[in-house]
């Protein structure tokens, strides 16, 4: 008989498949291709070939998919009872984004590798399966005495570096999606630049001619856009707090910003070069400084301490 924490675990793991399933599903809308993503899987999983989407292929896949999430919400209960884990979103999410992840691309192993050349881009995959971690857990720590509202308000309050990182990275993330969108009014037409960015993320799209501005793309960006920047702000936001300690630091954030940028820049050229000269790498530029100033006021205002720090002078002198 399963112990009550593992049931727990096994509703949590079908939540998370079911919320994935109908991620996936206008996922695939999105890309005129209803239910291409469980024919797929079943054609890797199964018949180690291309098949087109069909109801016994769509039931048979079903029962695997559900089975697998069954079984990751057991794991993920063992796991937190073994290792004392909290559970709340944050752990949720890493659990999906790492774990389940990794499930998903072990099923992949026996697979052709052309066919495998067609799964779904892997920002999909792992922000689908990060947000089914965030519903597992959530799950699992609404039916369990853990105080606070799934962990997430005990969570922010008592750890102020992840508060203020999460909200630098969400004003951040507006800043840049408020310049983007004044730009395209003005010089293309009104939310281009998260469409195009959603080709050539999701579809990997050799040309412009593939940019659809519809909800789909432009939303399934925007969440991608909003959770880097969440992470980029967590990160800063704990090196602000180190460099109270050691203010030379600052010049690491420094180097951290030039690094991120070139390092967009790169990936967006890798997988697209069109998207550059559709775009133009200075409106990049430009917004994500607009976002970094912004960001560094905020963190500025939010570590007094800091600004007191680097403002003395013996510091320096030192």
């Amino acid at each position: 008989m399963l112990t009550r924490r593992v049931r727990h675990g096994l509703v949590g793991g079908l939540l998370g498949g079911f919320v994935l399933a109908v991620l996936f599903y206008f996922y695939d809308l999105g890309q005129g291709t209803p239910l291409r993503t469980p024919a797929f899987l079943w054609g890797a999983i199964v018949s180690r070939a291309e098949v087109e989407p069909g109801a016994g292929i769509i039931a048979g896949f079903t029962v695997i998919h559900f089975a697998a999430w069954g079984g990751l919400g057991m794991l993920a209960a063992a796991l937190v009872r073994w290792a004392g884990l909290p559970r709340n979103v944050l752990i949720g999410a890493l659990y999906g984004l790492f774990v389940c992840s990794l499930a998903f691309y072990a099923g992949l192993i026996r697979a052709p590798s052309l066919l495998v050349l067609s799964a779904p881009g892997w920002p999909a995959v792992f922000f689908g399966n990060a947000l089914a971690g965030v519903v597992m857990f959530t799950h699992m720590h609404w039916v369990s005495s853990e105080p606070g509202v799934v962990g997430v308000v005990n969570f922010l309050r008592t750890h102020e570096v992840t508060r203020h990182g999460i909200y630098a990275g969400l004003l951040g993330a507006l800043v840049v999606a408020v310049w983007f969108l004044i730009i395209d009014t003005i010089l293309r037409e009104p939310f281009y630049t998260p469409a195009a960015l959603a080709t050539v993320l999701f579809r990997g799209a050799p040309t412009a001619t593939g940019v659809e501005i519809a909800a789909a793309p432009i939303l399934g960006y925007s969440l991608a856009h909003f959770a880097f920047f969440v992470l980029f702000g967590v990160i800063v936001s704990g090196l602000a707090r180190q460099a109270t300690r050691f203010p030379p630091l600052v010049l690491g954030i420094l180097i951290l910003f030039v690094v991120f940028e070139v390092f967009f820049i790169a990936m967006v050229a890798m997988l697209g070069g069109w998207i550059l000269q559709e775009l133009a790498w200075w409106s990049i530029l430009v917004g994500n400084v607009f976002a970094a100033l912004v960001m560094v006021a905020y963190l500025w205002r939010a570590h007094p301490e800091l600004a007191k720090r680097l403002t003395s002078e013996r510091i320096w002198a030192d």
